[in-house]
């Protein structure tokens, strides 16, 4: 369609030369019963130039977009093109059930954390961006930060000296958002509802793998590289889980989530512009725009038992795991017997799933995991 555009917008500039155009206005300007023939004449020639220039724009577009088999073929090329350009690629039609059609990869293997405020980076923190360098062997790591005072502390250093880590890390600063689409974010929450916003721009930008700060990877999520996007979306009513999605740059779920924010942000509700309107507004109508793992993300609360309180062999089975140190208050009075703050001396002191899960990444003094025999 774009061809036969440019080619009938070149047939016109061929063919209707410029000064050809110029005696053609000159002769009906001066003609006979001129006021009304100059008046049709301004209304054709408006209409004229306005075709012309629909025709360019739509063409110039239709150039910039790549259609999946065009990603497929030599994708390593492409994707290696494709993310240092502004080339977009039309998933209209794509089909998110079987992904792309001979399997390849189209979302790049970067993973991405953002944080905010600047608090050193704990044990806790640490042990997931162990989980993510080993597990996934990404081609890059990116740190999106508003404070460089987050890259210190013995745990920081200790991702420092791992082998290889820093040679895949970038650094990226961004400003934590105040606002979204003229709304005021919430003053309490707005680290929260910020990193919301954030994560969508991120993959928006880059595409890849956004994992929050307390996501462990158990294992790769290249499985799920050759979908547009991918979720974690349980059954029983639960809306989409933001701990860990997988998407292309020009996923079009993205837009749509983003949208959703537009004049509908709630300051009051915790999980409401993140997880429930876009789950009702969008994915309840196009559930087509993604590719939906259930359960085995592991982005829903009552997995907490299972990691903290528990020892729970089947986690490895799991793709990743939201570790919710932030609401642990759900194991109820339990919650006091754990530490207040995990370390590498105190995980060992629980015989917890969460425990085994450390050790599997960080376990630099060859602790045996206590249920090995």
């Amino acid at each position: 369609m774009a061809v036969i555009f440019i080619s009938y917008s070149n047939m016109i500039y061929q063919y209707v030369p410029v000064n050809k155009i110029k005696s053609w206005i000159l002769l009906l300007w001066k003609a006979k019963d001129g006021l009304i023939i100059r008046k049709n004449l301004i209304i054709y020639i408006v209409l004229l130039f306005v075709t012309i220039l629909t025709i360019k724009t739509f063409a110039l577009n239709e150039s910039n977009k790549l259609s999946i088999s065009q990603c497929c073929n030599d994708n390593n090329k492409f994707m290696e093109k494709h993310a240092a350009t502004d080339i977009k690629v039309n998933f209209n039609h794509f089909n998110n059930e079987t992904g792309t059609p001979d399997g390849c990869y189209i979302v790049p293997n970067f993973v991405h954390f953002i944080r905010f405020k600047g608090e050193p980076i704990s044990y806790l923190h640490m042990i997931c961006y162990l989980a993510a360098f080993k597990n996934q062997k990404p081609e890059k790591i990116y740190f999106h930060y508003d404070n460089k005072t987050t890259f210190s502390g013995k745990y920081w250093d200790i991702l420092k000296n791992t082998p290889g880590f820093m040679e895949i890390v970038e650094f990226n600063y961004v400003n934590m958002p105040n606002e979204i689409f003229g709304q005021k974010l919430s003053d309490g929450w707005r680290e929260f509802h910020g990193s919301d916003i954030t994560r969508i721009r991120i993959l928006m930008q880059y595409g890849g793998i956004f994992l929050d700060n307390d996501s462990y990877l158990v294992r790769s999520l290249n499985d799920f590289r050759r979908y547009e996007m991918t979720v974690g979306w349980d059954d029983g009513g639960q809306f989409l889980g933001t701990q860990v999605l997988v998407a292309h740059k020009d996923a079009r779920f993205l837009y749509f989530w983003l949208e959703t924010y537009r004049g509908a942000y709630r300051s009051d509700l915790w999980y409401y512009n993140a997880g429930e309107r876009p789950t009702v507004e969008v994915l309840y109508k196009k559930p087509e725009l993604v590719h939906r793992v259930k359960y085995l993300f592991g982005v829903h609360n009552s997995l907490v038992v299972n990691i903290f309180k528990i020892y729970w062999p089947e986690w490895r089975y799991m793709y990743a795991l939201h570790l919710l140190h932030r609401h642990l208050y759900i194991l109820g009075s339990f919650e006091d017997e754990l530490p207040k703050v995990f370390d590498e001396n105190n995980v060992k002191e629980h015989g917890n799933t969460f425990r085994e899960m450390a050790l599997d990444v960080y376990n630099p003094d060859n602790t045996k995991f206590e249920h090995e025999s």
